[in-house]
């Protein structure tokens, strides 16, 4: 399925996580977000889950937490 992350278009299997996704985006940014430096957001702006579902054309934006 087709999903983007940061207006990338990802090609990810069918009931990909956003784990997942964000993983075959760049593992590092994957490593920022569980160590609480980023965040993901859905396209409304609402913090989503890295165990969140992710289905045709979801669209996450990956964002620095400033502290």
């Amino acid at each position: 399925m087709k999903i983007f992350i940061n207006g990338n278009e990802i090609e990810i299997f069918a009931g990909a996580t956003v784990e997942a996704a964000v993983r075959k985006f760049d593992k590092n940014i994957l490593s920022e977000i569980k160590k609480g430096k980023s965040e993901t957001l859905d396209r409304y702006g609402n913090h989503v889950s890295i165990s969140g579902p992710l289905h045709e054309n979801s669209q996450i934006t990956i964002k620095n937490i400033s502290k």
